[in-house]
């Protein structure tokens, strides 16, 4: 049990010392956090002597238990994220300073919510990000839903990308009250990531504890095999669409938007040959090398013997820190407006690229044990705080497990990682 001591009794104050002892000693044993409440409001000042502080003990998740009650809330982004964020709220409460739930709508009419945590007082410190939501669950075999471990593997819906990085800075947090650190740590904790970062927008606008915190460097949990990634891509999302008239095809009286849409496809798979074979293109810091040039093409199930009404080309471009989007952006608008093309586009904010030198990244590398820094291919809410702040990504899992039938992460990655995060929380916040 936690020892806990009290001292400088006084008429209108006490002062109580708190540390927190683990018999056991060392990593994995349970650790409790205390927390002081003032209780000495409307009692007589003999009464505020005695009870001027309230001990709450609270105690600290297990990673992998977090992970697999995470897995059984749905997330998937087309859904709303309020059960996991009630779910995290109510974790997160009694050892935070400030919490703040920063709701909006999505694009399609979904209630969404980010959540922003701070723990203990004061400026600077660190961050540390990530997100609640997780691609759809199609084609499993079992419930993606139902956690299960099989050996080191702990499969579910979102195990590697996010639910399991995600406890894992959740846990972490909770070993911030016993370190006795001067500086704050704030989780920032966000919806539509798989999406459009809206949620990660929305804290960068709206969040009163970053802006007023404002933490000197940000930690992004994401998969990449417990690798310190400095650099990532950014993406933008093109939307093109061509209308038809729907009719049976046999009568000749319908108007396929697929014919008016082929022109277009025929360019983009242009782009795509360019992209892909053209090295000027490439950027060999990372794997693949070539720019990630994706294109879907919906009918909206129309059947074989109607005429399309509608069709829709969608393109996903991800780039490296080195390539400037902007001449490519220009001639897929020229296409469009060329071929009689609606065309419509996101961005997902800019590359990560921390340099080698911050010293962010070597003290990552650092607590890692890693000699230097990786890039990965995909992109992160860092696109949209590294504007604000420094940001390196780590977590638990690799990408090449994420967004995968059975997806699974590794038990004991997690445990590592949060070790990381503990560390690193240790470091930046004392």
């Amino acid at each position: 049990m936690p020892w806990i001591g009290a001292k400088g009794f006084a008429s209108d104050t006490l002062e109580t010392a708190l540390s927190c002892y683990t018999p056991e000693g060392g990593r994995g044993s349970i650790r409790r956090l205390l927390e002081i409440r003032d209780i000495g409001a409307g009692h007589s000042p003999w009464w505020q002597c005695l009870f001027k502080r309230e001990i709450v003990i609270v105690t600290s998740p297990d990673v992998v238990d977090t992970t697999s009650k995470l897995i059984g809330l749905d997330s998937q982004s087309h859904v709303s994220n309020i059960s996991v964020a009630d779910y995290i709220e109510g974790l997160v409460a009694p050892a935070a300073t400030r919490l703040e739930r920063i709701e909006y709508v999505d694009q399609v009419g979904v209630r969404k919510v980010s959540l922003v945590a701070q723990f203990g007082e004061g400026g600077g410190g660190l961050a540390l990000s990530a997100h609640m939501d997780t691609v759809p669950g199609l084609g499993w075999c079992g419930d993606p839903f139902k956690a299960k471990i099989v050996g080191d593997r702990l499969y579910g819906l979102g195990a590697c990308d996010m639910k399991g990085p995600l406890a894992a800075t959740l846990v972490a947090a909770f070993s911030y009250a016993c370190r006795g650190v001067e500086k704050p740590l704030v989780l920032l904790l966000s919806a539509d990531e798989e999406t459009d970062t809206e949620g990660a927008i929305k804290i960068a606008q709206e969040s009163k504890i970053l802006a007023e915190v404002g933490p000197e460097y940000c930690i992004i949990a994401e998969p990449t095999d417990l690798r310190v990634a400095n650099a990532h891509k950014a993406a933008v999302t093109f939307s093109a669409t061509t209308a038809g008239r729907a009719a049976h095809s046999s009568t000749g009286q319908g108007l396929n938007a697929n014919i008016s849409m082929i022109p277009f496809i025929h360019e983009m798979w242009g782009l795509h040959k360019e992209l892909t074979g053209n090295e000027d293109h490439w950027d060999t810091h990372f794997e693949p090398p070539y720019p990630d040039w994706n294109i879907v093409i919906d009918n909206f199930g129309t059947a074989p013997n109607v005429t399309v009404p509608k069709s829709q080309c969608t393109v996903n471009f991800r780039y490296t820190p080195r390539l400037d989007p902007e001449p490519i952006i220009r001639r897929v608008e020229e296409s469009a407006s060329a071929n009689g093309v609606d065309l419509t586009y996101w961005s997902s904010g800019d590359p990560l690229y921390t340099p080698e030198d911050s010293p962010l990244v070597q003290l990552a590398l650092e607590l890692a044990g890693e000699h230097e820094p990786v890039s990965v291919p995909y992109r992160t809410d860092a696109c949209i705080f590294a504007s604000t702040f420094p940001c390196v990504v780590f977590g638990a899992g690799s990408h090449r497990q994420a967004h995968n039938v059975d997806e699974w992460v590794s038990v004991a990655q997690l445990h590592k990682s949060v070790q990381f995060y503990e560390d690193a929380i240790a470091r930046v916040c004392s």
